[in-house]
């Protein structure tokens, strides 16, 4: 489900259809390619869900079905079959190619967002592993040992709140065909989905593809590890390359959104190279794009987590917030709530508590000591309100105002909009 910020700025804007919203692309609204190959150039490759599995249709086979030279699509098989990706080719030396694709909702620059990415743009870009010889499904991943290097194809993204634009982007974005390669299943021996194809012994369930790989990380973060060593720390995402809103230079931000930043169209163009390319020839860039998806919020702790431990360690904490203890010897989940890193040392006699409730007119004020200055909502508190204490309880997260210190402790403002219909409230704290 989507975040409530979000449904309430697509209601304002009159636009929330009846109808679920889709993460992915949902509509191709111009593109150009000089791609002959009628296999690669439909535009509707680009939509709905990445690529999960390559079929491999092989000439030499007389056009027979062959899983084992395809399979899962991974970091070093990626989705390079017909009908997986659109290839983007300039049509002459002036214009590049390439795709405008409208979401069917408004994405939003969400703090709530892993890593703060808000979008992510998948292309069929791989890593180069140390063997020459090839891979196929029967392969084990744990026996593929990985380089520093890949190969990513150099494009432009850009966003815009009309399919006309203008056009923002960032040059702190990266390229979208290139790092984090497409995963489609997670790495799992344990749990091997046999009716993926005959003789799978190391994929499972399918990958999220609205969430991101850590975006401090590129290839050469892959040198010595394993193909299953990578697909570990991908951590559940189907990979892909993540873009944070934040970045994008000039790109309006209104009340209708919560005063963030937001777009609904994402244009991906061929990239004019300097640099000669393997052939030796210059000009633009002929990458492939795969899939477009709003990333989708985490809870408080999974922020936690994400904070805390490093691309080679997340994957492995399996941790919960109810029994994880950090070294301040305060649960996880609690750290979170309290504004706390995990080695900061709180007194006993400093509690988190609420000091008071006042009745608004049109809002309600809620003040609450914590063992730590805040400067934002603390993740997972939310004000839950009810017609009647045996009705439905329905939350709203506070909004805070101000930290000020009170003795060994700080004393914090939060408001809540009034509801009339709501005659009962009470706090609670949402963590998984």
């Amino acid at each position: 489900m989507r975040n409530l910020l979000k449904a309430l700025s697509l209601a304002a804007a009159g636009i929330l259809s009846a109808a679920a919203e889709s993460p992915f692309g949902a509509q191709v609204v111009d593109y150009s390619t000089a791609c002959r190959d009628l296999r690669f150039n439909n535009a509707n490759n680009v939509l709905g869900a990445p690529a999960r599995f390559v079929k491999v249709y092989s000439g030499d086979m007389g056009g027979v079905s062959s899983d084992a030279y395809g399979g899962v699509v991974h970091p070093v098989v990626p989705g390079y079959t017909g009908g997986l990706h659109l290839s983007l080719v300039s049509p002459d030396d002036e214009e590049p190619g390439y795709v405008v694709i409208a979401f069917d909702h408004d994405v939003v620059d969400d703090p709530d967002n892993p890593f703060g990415v808000d979008f992510i743009v998948f292309g069929n870009s791989g890593c180069t592993k140390s063997s020459t010889t090839g891979m196929t499904a029967l392969d084990d991943p744990a026996s593929c040992r990985l380089t520093s290097s890949g190969f990513p194809e150099e494009s432009v993204v850009e966003v815009a709140q009309n399919p006309s634009g203008p056009w923002y982007g960032s040059a702190r974005w990266r390229t979208a065909d290139g790092f984090a390669p497409t995963l489609g299943h997670v790495y799992d021996p344990a749990n091997a989905d046999t009716n993926l194809y005959s003789g799978n012994l190391w994929w499972g369930a399918p990958t999220d593809p609205t969430y991101p790989v850590d975006p401090s990380i590129d290839f050469s973060d892959c040198a010595g590890l394993t193909l299953a060593e990578l697909c570990q720390r991908y951590n559940g995402s189907a990979g892909g390359t993540g873009y944070d809103l934040a970045d994008a230079n000039g790109l309006p931000a209104d009340a209708a959104h919560g005063g963030r930043k937001w777009f609904r169209y994402v244009r991906i163009s061929c990239a004019y190279s300097e640099e000669p390319n393997e052939e030796g020839d210059y000009g633009f860039t002929e990458p492939e794009v795969d899939a477009v998806a709003d990333v989708a919020p985490v809870s408080g702790y999974r922020q936690w987590v994400l904070a805390n431990f490093s691309w080679a360690e997340a994957w492995q904490t399996n941790l919960t917030a109810a029994t994880a203890i950090a070294p301040n010897g305060i649960a996880n989940g609690l750290n979170c709530v309290y504004g706390l890193a995990p080695t900061d040392a709180v007194a006993a006699n400093v509690p988190f508590k609420v000091a008071a409730f006042e009745h608004g007119v049109t809002e309600h004020v809620i003040k609450m000591y914590s063992p730590a200055w805040l400067n934002a909502t603390p993740r997972g508190l939310v004000v839950r309100e009810a017609a009647a204490l045996g009705g439905e309880w329905t939350g709203i997260t506070p909004t805070f105002v101000s930290s000020r210190q009170d003795g060994d402790k700080w004393l914090n403002t939060f408001t809540v909009p009034k509801d009339a219909s709501s005659r009962f409230f009470k706090l609670a704290l949402d963590a998984d």
